[in-house]
């Protein structure tokens, strides 16, 4: 072999292992691929009480890619551990579209990141309606600084009743600026011919996208929406001694208990529940009367084009006083 065929073939043999040797390199970065170098920002989300609020979603802003690191939920401690580049970064806070708070944290990439506990606040942009009436205040549950609605509009349930029955179009068009709205039972009245229009309106303005929290009684609303649904059986169990039990595993997980004793100081309790035999298709249970057969359900999501009407065959007065059953709350305000 001359000199040159000789040069050319330790060239190669040279390239090659060095080839070898660079792509055996072990990366130094500390995160994954894509993402740079990020750093743990540890968060802590309170209510308007101070207290510590789970179930918040937490998220770095305009985050460099999708990957998970940059986002979590808080715990029932309040606190969430998420991933962010060095420098003034902005984060979310949020519970579902009701719920959203903004801030700033300087992120170090050579001391901890703990900054002080961030409030969660209302959304501005989120327009909230409570249609009251005589048999419920869910006005005062949502405005307890524990879920934290520090704004909103009421109407009285006859108000609408009247507009539905002398200008339908011109209710659904006022019903349509609120992203939620929240209906007050009202009591057996709302079975009444009268209020047939409404009932109407209501399923309009769900098809349209709209979501609605309403009580007890506001089954006769679903049983106009969901026409073939909502027959009622009979009663069943006893109202003021039953306990609730949470058929869905993500909300047992969420709040912490699967069963539930009713402490209220309503003589209602879980008020006087109907068992109903026809349920939509779609629709889904979320909580049931322990022990009585055939189930009774007591919490159903109902689903209408892109809207949804949760419904809750009690009266939610009493659920603020309570630290376990508020935490149901929270949890439809994430979907709402």
């Amino acid at each position: 072999m001359n000199t040159s065929i000789r040069f050319i073939s330790m060239s190669l043999l040279t390239i090659v292992f060095f080839l070898l040797v660079s792509g055996c390199k072990k990366s130094e970065s500390p995160t994954s691929a894509g993402t740079g170098t990020t750093y743990p920002v540890n968060i802590t989300i309170v209510n308007l009480l101070g207290q510590p609020q789970g179930g918040a979603l937490v998220a770095l802003k305009n985050a460099p890619s999708n990957d998970a690191i940059f986002q979590a939920y808080t715990d029932s401690a309040g606190k969430a551990t998420l991933q962010a580049p060095a420098g003034t970064q902005t984060f979310t806070a949020e519970i579902g579209s009701a719920f959203l708070t903004q801030f700033q944290v300087n992120v170090s990439a050579t001391a901890a990141n703990n900054p002080a506990p961030i409030t969660l606040t209302q959304n501005a942009a989120v327009k909230v309606l409570v249609v009251t009436a005589d048999a419920e205040q869910l006005e005062d549950v949502i405005s307890d600084p524990k879920i934290g609605f520090t704004t909103f509009s009421t109407v009285y349930i006859d108000t609408l009743k009247d507009m539905a029955i002398a200008d339908s179009a011109k209710l659904f068009t006022y019903l349509q600026q609120f992203t939620l709205v929240f209906s007050d039972c009202d009591g057996s009245t709302e079975g009444g011919a009268d209020y047939a229009n409404l009932s109407r309106v209501y399923g309009r303005y769900i098809q349209a996208g709209g979501k609605m929290y309403g009580g007890h009684y506001n089954y006769y609303h679903l049983q106009r929406i969901w026409t073939s649904s909502y027959r009622t059986a009979a009663t069943g169990g006893d109202a003021t001694t039953d306990s609730l039990v949470l058929v869905d595993t993500d909300i047992s997980k969420y709040v912490g208990f699967s069963v539930a004793k009713w402490n209220s100081t309503d003589y209602r309790g879980l008020s006087g529940y109907e068992l109903f035999s026809d349920l939509p298709a779609n629709a889904k249970m979320y909580g049931k009367i322990k022990g009585v057969s055939p189930d009774v359900f007591v919490i159903v999501e109902n689903h209408l084009g892109s809207g949804k009407y949760l419904w809750t065959n009690y009266h939610n007065q009493d659920i603020k006083d309570d630290p376990k059953l508020i935490k149901l709350v929270q949890y439809f305000l994430k979907s709402l």
